[in-house]
């Protein structure tokens, strides 16, 4: 069991509700705006938001990734057996990190996670580990409709982004841009191996916010303080 410190300093939410449905991604040039895919939607929209003075690693995770995409592309494949290149293209699972790489200029490497309902705390576990600055993005899509059937429950979309450093080479907060309450500060990750089951969107955000002290997942329990 190894201890380590953090600041988590920014941090930026979004969750699809009648005030919001859609993620605000005014930000982006309108021709380059309207190829955005859902989940880029959602990822670009909270990542903009903390991202780095000069460059610093992203690291993206998501269970689903482009499953909109995806769902257009075998509807597409079932009725005209071809796909189109360019949905092809946009429905690989670092789609979104590609195009905020792209969008801020960002040469740092940036890294794709996908595991299953875990990726939320794997993806994070990837980004804590790089002991550097960073920039850790958690985004989904609203599930089509196409998956009724067979999910138990349709997601609604949701996204978070945290900038986050080493607790010795960390800065204050910034403050203003909608950013959640609660945020700045200390964090103690101690990394274990714990039987839990996979941590989930609404305790990250709670623990973000200050609503809950601790966010603890199989691998590694974070604390304020």
């Amino acid at each position: 069991m190894t201890a380590a410190g953090f600041r988590f300093e920014q941090v930026a939410v979004w969750r699809a509700s009648a005030e919001a449905p859609r993620p605000d991604v005014s930000f982006v040039p309108p021709l380059e705006r309207r190829r955005l895919t859902g989940v880029e939607r959602a990822a670009l929209s909270v990542a903009w938001r903390v991202k780095a003075e000069g460059e610093a690693p992203v690291v993206f995770a998501s269970r689903w990734g482009e499953i909109g995409v995806t769902a257009k592309l075998m509807r597409q494949f079932h009725e005209d057996r071809e796909m189109s290149p360019a949905g092809f293209s946009a429905s690989v699972h670092n789609a979104a990190p590609g195009a905020f790489s792209l969008l801020t200029r960002n040469h740092a490497p940036y890294t794709a996670v996908a595991a299953r309902d875990r990726s939320l705390e794997c993806g994070l576990l990837e980004a804590l580990a790089l002991r550097r600055k960073a920039v850790f993005v958690y985004a989904e899509e609203a599930t089509p409709e196409l998956y009724a059937p067979t999910f138990d429950d349709l997601q609604a979309g949701c996204a978070v982004a945290v900038r986050l450093a080493p607790a010795d080479g960390g800065s204050p907060s910034r403050t203003g841009d909608r950013c959640a309450p609660g945020t700045g500060g200390a964090v103690r990750a101690v990394f274990r191996h714990a039987d839990l089951p996979a941590a989930s969107f609404d305790a990250f955000v709670d623990f973000l916010e200050g609503r809950a002290p601790v966010f603890a997942t199989a691998d590694f329990e974070l604390a304020r303080g």
